[in-house]
């Protein structure tokens, strides 16, 4: 791609970034290890007193490895992301995954459907049948399909799905002579 067609290829609408959930912010989750410690500590205490001290070191190692977990998980959330930006006359599509690799893909605005696609409600386990439809939403075109919002609940994809509608069709900026 030139020069030409890098200036030709400019951003014409708010873009729509979308973020993985995390239930506990970095706050939250350093008071619930808290907890977890002093809880901990307390029985650890408790252990050493009845004369059963090695139960401190085997919780010392389940504590890290708590804490371990924590920390790559909080890591790897902030780090993915996917952006739907509008860039006439394509789509572009940055994917982000919990290692912060971006995949970009750009599809022709012209050829471009969204489609929400209802999971087969038969092959469901019995667990999930409280659900009442589960989403996968795709933007396909010229042979493409890339799915969208893949780690996003089922009940926030229709209204994606209508929100990535409506930023393909919103009309570009027109020039002031027209």
């Amino acid at each position: 791609m030139d020069r030409a067609d890098k200036q030709v290829m400019t951003a014409t609408a708010k873009p729509i970034t979308l973020w993985p959930y995390c239930s506990l912010s970095r706050k939250g989750a350093a008071l619930l290890l808290l907890a977890m410690a002093l809880t901990g500590l307390l029985f650890s205490i408790i252990f050493l007193v009845l004369g059963a001290w090695p139960v401190i070191g085997f919780f010392g190692v389940e504590f890290g490895l708590i804490c371990l977990f924590f920390h790559l998980h909080h890591r790897a959330t902030a780090k993915r992301f996917e952006r739907i930006t509008k860039a006439k006359p394509v789509l572009r599509i940055e994917q982000a995954d919990a290692k912060g690799r971006i995949s970009t893909e750009e599809m022709p605005l012209a050829w471009l459907n969204v489609r929400l696609e209802t999971e087969d409600m038969d092959n469901l386990p019995d667990t999930d049948r409280h659900l009442l439809e589960r989403y996968r939403l795709y933007l396909t075109g010229q042979g493409k399909k890339v799915e969208i919002g893949a780690f996003l609940p089922y009940q926030e994809k229709p209204e994606l799905a209508k929100a990535i509608t409506s930023l393909i069709d919103e009309p570009s900026d027109q020039h002031p002579n027209q």
